[in-house]
């Protein structure tokens, strides 16, 4: 579902990861754990591709995603857990907020663009994101 081949990261003279190779599949739930300024969250912005490597590459299986819940712990509080779970896929979020801004404010001439905006949030399975992050959540 999601390897990593031969991952490197360097900051200056600091190595952070040499030469890492590990495979995650499908149906197990994997936990990235290390002290303070170990690069777990470094690791993972690579997964998700907002950080390059210094070398090696991330692989994800098509058709499938890479979503990071931020570690900003008040920046979700007027959220409930699974509000905070579907804002963690920040491509569909984006689209249902702004689907949501167009209905609120609704004239014919945002009709077209919420149409674009719906297809691409059919395409992103958006319709049951509730369902998957709920399922998300009871299987942690």
């Amino acid at each position: 579902m999601l390897s990593v081949s031969n991952l490197s990261v360097q900051f200056g003279k600091r190595v952070l990861f040499d030469e890492v190779n590990v495979a995650f599949t499908q149906g197990n739930c994997y936990g990235i754990i290390g002290a303070n300024g170990a690069g777990k969250s470094t690791f993972l912005k690579i997964l998700a591709g907002q950080i390059d490597p210094t070398s090696g590459h991330v692989h994800l299986e098509p058709g499938k995603r890479m979503s990071i819940l931020e570690q900003n712990h008040n920046s979700a509080d007027e959220y409930t857990v699974l509000e905070a779970v579907v804002m963690g896929n920040k491509p569909l979020y984006e689209i249902k907020k702004e689907i949501d801004a167009l209905y609120a404010d609704y004239d014919d001439k945002n009709a077209d663009r919420i149409g674009e905006l719906q297809v691409q949030f059919e395409e992103m399975n958006g319709w049951n994101a509730d369902s998957d992050a709920a399922a998300l959540l009871s299987n942690l």
